[in-house]
């Protein structure tokens, strides 16, 4: 009877998208800062540089984390068309706030993660199953190890991982957003180790001797 009156709650909730979009927009800007602060700096722990373009680890993984709290949170808030408009204001706000980094980042994970939930809400409900979401988030984490495809892969890990958390304890919700970390961590710090990008080779000159 709990998801039910969670439900009906929502269903009377007043929807303040204005509000949605400032308290994103917020979140954005933190991370946009957090990633200059770091970028500025000489920190490194073991083998991986956070600093320079190590920094770029933080919309990385911040905004996947970001769209997954917040768009889990709306969704027990909201329903149908406000729910909508509160999704659309958040991920504009979160966007926004980053400035590029919002372009670069945060807006494709939105569209990646709007499609996945949108496709998903719609199929047949015979057809819905956590094991198929399971199988999804396993296969973001394959497409972010392949080269070039990191965002694409990294975009596609809060989807899944929101449609799971659905009508889930919070407990249960704690743990799959630790697994979002972890899985955007591995695309992030453990592939790139696995698997170094080839060093350019210098080219000879038909010149020298």
């Amino acid at each position: 009877m709990a998801p039910v009156r969670a439900r009906s709650v929502a269903a009377t909730r007043v929807s303040r998208p204005w509000l949605t979009f400032l308290v994103a927009a917020a979140v954005g800007f933190a991370i946009l800062v957090l990633t200059q602060l770091l970028s500025d700096t000489r920190l490194a722990v073991g083998p991986w540089a956070l600093n320079g373009n190590g920094a770029l680890a933080v919309p990385f993984v911040g905004f996947p984390l970001a769209i997954y709290i917040g768009w889990t949170q709306l969704a027990d808030r909201y329903l149908g068309r406000d729910l909508l408009l509160q999704l659309v204001a958040f991920s504009s706000g979160l966007t926004v706030g980053a400035w590029v980094l919002g372009l670069l980042f945060a807006l494709p994970i939105a569209l990646a993660t709007g499609a996945v939930y949108a496709i998903w809400m719609r199929g047949s409900a015979v057809r819905r199953s956590d094991a198929l979401l399971w199988v999804a988030y396993a296969a973001s984490i394959v497409v972010g190890a392949l080269p070039i495809l990191g965002l694409f892969g990294v975009a596609l890990l809060p989807g899944s991982l929101i449609l799971l958390a659905r009508d889930k304890s919070a407990a249960a919700r704690i743990g799959l957003g630790a697994m979002l970390v972890a899985g955007t961590m591995v695309i992030v710090f453990v592939v790139p180790l696995l698997f170094p990008a080839p060093a350019p080779t210098a080219r000879t000159s038909p010149f020298s001797s």
